[in-house]
């Protein structure tokens, strides 16, 4: 492509899409180049019926998988191994299945007995289509966890600094949710009403108060009332299959039309990003890819190159972009791109309220509204642990919805249609999800002998759960099976184990932002300090991985970075 572009950004999610939008409208000429592809008419399927998909929506595994485990305990039958196949596809379903791509075409590698599930999207708007689009602020505490608990870094700015960001971002995307009574460490924001409580949430929402936590719905970047042109939710509740209509915040639905609208967007799709190019001097000038369907090696020039391709593949990225001047990778020179990966912690206790068992069928369809447990452990000396560092939140669900089943004791016969119809609506679900431990053990490298189905060398992961992530699990699953016996409920299995590494895809922290360029990959406005008409706009830029939800987050440090990129360049500054 002859074209010089201002900025060549790569990826179309949520921080590919915040910046086109906003160098767009700074008018800026801007080239997207996304990995994927998307129809909206035809790849937005939430609509229809299971029997009317593929297979009557039975997912048949891909050969190529990988096999991960973790434990849990189901009541009658003690503690038991929970297996999980993975090929790949996130919900292992028709609905989403496209939006996903397959381990045997885009192959990664991790060390033996430690496999780690890597979900990718290829579509334009990349997981921003599937997400569940929880949209939760991180307070004070989250940006300056250091200072509190000793471990680990403190970020380069503090919340009071991002508030007014977050509030423009909450402002622009639309989000749904209640105000807390009182300042927390997932602090409330600029929300538009929610969705009323269903039976089963208003039965916990009660049963929480009753134990004395600050319990609220969870914010969802959903919208309920008109916003910027867009429709309210009409609750069909089937947010991660996608948003046709675009109630549910997508960078396809909700930012990449704004920025078209200009006339300043190109978007390249089905571009697979092998390296970015640089000049002489060590200035980023673009970036080369390779065709997906053709396998053709082309490139795309650009003043400035934004990264947002998510964390892990964006070390991968910068770690296949060696030269002369950076042979350890792009903008390496400290050692620490791929380093420090984390992800959330995660685990759940599922049980049934046996007040609700055969009650009349009616519509509970709605966003996957959770009521959410604000953070209760670690936030002030006198809630501190001695069993584990940092914050969770827990989110409880249930109530009726498309499908259902027995309750397990029996499998045949008119016994188990009675069963499934008694059951239906009492089921109920407390999940927890709670910061991760950084550790430069923890880490993204390239494969040196496998390469991808384009000849891209692969990313290697590795990432264990440790202590503090088990401790963790310990205090979630504790206070779940409370919340459900406080309910009147009764607890069928609970989490012992972690879930699996990768499982909430909220990667994170491998280019950490920081002032001093021998610790960190970036400046505190995410330039790379190696390459300062390079930008990094996605979660590997994190110092932690916060109280789970990061995409929130990503946004709104994007929308403040690209914003001082863009006043930067009008200075002649960069």
């Amino acid at each position: 492509m002859s074209d010089i572009f201002d900025v060549v950004i790569v990826g179309s999610g949520a921080g590919g899409g915040m910046a086109a939008f906003v160098l767009t409208q700074a008018g800026a000429r801007v080239a997207v180049v996304e990995a994927g592809g998307h129809n909206l008419d035809r790849d937005i399927r939430h609509h229809q019926w299971p029997w009317e998909l593929r297979y009557r929506n039975q997912y048949q595994q891909d050969p190529v998988q990988m096999t991960l485990k973790t434990k849990r305990y189901v009541v009658g039958r003690g503690e038991t191994d929970e297996v999980i196949v993975f090929d790949g596809s996130a919900h292992r379903n028709y609905y989403n299945d496209h939006f996903f791509v397959k381990f045997r075409d885009w192959r990664y590698t991790y060390p033996e007995g430690s496999p780690y599930r890597w979900v990718r999207a290829r579509a334009i708007g990349g997981k921003t289509n599937c997400w569940d689009a929880g949209a939760l602020r991180w307070g004070p505490i989250e940006w300056k966890p250091y200072s509190y608990d000793g471990f680990g870094i403190d970020w380069p700015m503090p919340y009071e600094e991002m508030a007014p960001w977050y509030s423009k971002t909450e402002r622009l995307i639309g989000v749904a949710g209640d105000k807390a009574d009182r300042m927390t460490a997932t602090p409330s924001g600029e929300f538009m009403p929610p969705q009323a409580f269903n039976c089963v949430h208003a039965v916990m929402h009660g049963a929480a108060k009753r134990v004395g936590y600050t319990v609220t719905r969870e914010p969802h970047a959903k919208i309920t009332q008109p916003h910027n042109g867009r429709a309210p939710c009409h609750y069909c509740g089937r947010c991660g299959q996608g948003c046709d209509m675009g109630a549910k915040f997508t960078s396809v639905g909700a930012l990449l039309p704004v920025a078209r609208a200009t006339g300043r967007l190109t978007l390249i799709p089905n571009a697979i990003v092998r390296e970015v190019s640089v000049d002489g001097h060590g200035r980023a000038t673009g970036v080369v890819y390779v065709d997906r369907y053709t396998y053709q090696e082309r490139a795309v020039r650009g003043r400035y190159v934004v990264l947002s391709a998510s964390a892990i593949e964006t070390a991968r990225i910068l770690l296949n972009s060696k030269s002369n001047l950076f042979p350890d990778g792009l903008a390496n020179s400290s050692g620490q791109v791929g380093r420090n990966l984390v992800e959330d912690t995660a685990c759940s206790v599922s049980g049934s309220l046996p007040q609700l068992e055969g009650r009349e069928v009616v519509n509970e369809d709605g966003y996957q509204c959770d009521i959410m447990i604000h953070p209760c452990v670690n936030i002030d000396e006198k809630t501190r642990s001695k069993d584990f560092m940092r914050r969770y939140i827990m989110h409880m669900n249930g109530g009726f919805g498309m499908g259902g089943g027995p309750d397990g004791r029996v499998m045949f016969g008119p016994e188990i249609k009675e069963s499934a119809r008694r059951v239906a609506g009492s089921g109920v679900s407390v999940t927890g999800a709670g910061c991760g431990l950084e550790d430069p053990n923890n880490y993204v490298e390239v494969d040196p002998t496998v390469k991808d189905a384009w000849g891209i060398p692969v990313a290697r992961i590795h990432l264990k759960n440790g202590p503090n992530q088990q401790g963790m699990v310990r205090d979630m699953v504790r206070r779940g099976i409370e919340l459900i016996e406080a309910a009147g409920g009764k607890v069928n299995s609970y989490s012992t184990a972690p879930a699996v590494a990768g499982a909430n895809i909220h990667e994170q922290g491998t280019c950490r932002m920081g002032d001093d360029l021998k610790k960190f990959v970036t400046n505190r406005w995410g330039q790379a300090h190696d390459v300062p008409n390079l930008v990094l706009a996605d979660g590997s830029i994190h110092c932690t991985s916060g109280i789970t939800n990061p995409t929130l987050t990503i946004l709104t440090m994007t929308m403040r970075n690209i914003t001082h990129l863009a006043e930067e360049v009008r200075k002649h500054n960069v």
